[in-house]
């Protein structure tokens, strides 16, 4: 699943925020499987779905992945991981 986030009256894109959600499927798996060994607690191999946050542009409304980051921790047992700094971030800071 796949959705661009904005708030409303604004035009599309213009929240910087688009997600994805990734359930039980081998793309999925390999995602998983990419990442299991840089993570300290073991957590993430029992996982069974991911979900990306994609920032773009200039003028990222922070408020907007905030409101989804917050989200996400409420349905999920979530651990944050960015391409850049890997395990060692906090959302929460946001």
């Amino acid at each position: 699943m796949s959705a661009i986030l904005d708030r409303a009256g604004e035009p599309a894109g213009a929240g910087g925020c688009h997600i994805e959600i990734h359930a039980q499927s081998p793309l999925t798996a390999v995602m998983i499987a990419e990442v299991a060994d840089a993570e300290p607690s073991g957590r993430i191999r029992s996982a069974n779905a991911v979900v990306t946050l994609t920032l773009t542009g200039s003028d990222v409304d922070w408020s907007v992945v905030r409101a989804t980051w917050k989200a996400a921790k409420s349905l999920w047992n979530a651990v944050p991981y960015d391409g850049g700094w890997g395990f060692d971030i906090d959302l929460d800071e946001l």
